[in-house]
């Protein structure tokens, strides 16, 4: 069982986008930046949210600000 599959068995939704995207891009200190992984997630539990939006890290020239990405949720 995964940590999704044991977060809702508890009473908890997941948000962040399709589980099995993978959308971390490498950033100025990224040690394994081959590396295709997805760590941008929120749990929410007895809380009602609006749209739950993932922003990009990039700054204006492309360069990466962070390996993370912003999540936004209206609660």
């Amino acid at each position: 069982m995964g940590l999704f599959d044991i977060a809702r068995a508890a009473g908890f939704e997941v948000h962040g986008g399709p589980e099995d995207t993978r959308a971390t891009r490498p950033s100025l200190i990224t040690r394994f930046p081959g590396r295709a992984l997805k760590l941008d997630w929120f749990l929410s539990r007895g809380l009602t949210l609006g749209a739950v939006e993932i922003r990009p890290s990039p700054g204006p020239d492309g360069t990466p600000l962070s390996d993370h990405d912003a999540i936004v949720a209206r609660i």
